[in-house]
């Protein structure tokens, strides 16, 4: 189960790329949506048409998603005990990582919890990230 910094990721970035926002209450219900930009608060709007429920977005800045030597930034922090901090807006990243047992894949994904801009890295250990 997706907490609410990951459903809400995930949500924006389906409004931004243009594709249909299920609604995550009501199975099949596509929700609408605006974005709103303000002097101080830009925001996505979306509202479910069965429920009258709507969700507030904050996006100043604007998500987007990190290039790959970002993330490969992050996986470094992770390895030195450094603290991990969005690019953008210098706030918090949530860190979920998934490692398949049989192969020893494993899956980093970077949220930011303010701007919920994201990157996904995929490997077999932090140490494979090459910086150059």
């Amino acid at each position: 189960m997706a907490n609410d910094v990951q459903q809400l990721r995930d949500l924006a970035r389906a409004y931004w790329s243009g594709k249909p926002v299920a609604c995550p209450k009501h199975p099949g219900v596509i929700m609408t949506g605006s974005f709103a930009q303000t002097t101080f608060a830009d925001h996505i709007v979306l509202t479910c048409p069965r429920g009258k429920e709507s969700i507030t977005i904050p996006q100043r800045p604007r998500q987007m998603e990190f290039h790959r030597q970002q993330v490969e930034g992050f996986l470094e922090n992770i390895e030195r005990g450094d603290a991990n901090l969005c690019y953008r807006c210098q706030s918090e990243l949530e860190v979920e990582s998934s490692e398949n047992p049989t192969t020893g894949l494993a899956e980093y994904t970077f949220t930011c919890v303010r701007c919920l801009s994201y990157g996904t890295w995929n490997g077999q250990t932090a140490e494979l990230a090459a910086i150059d």
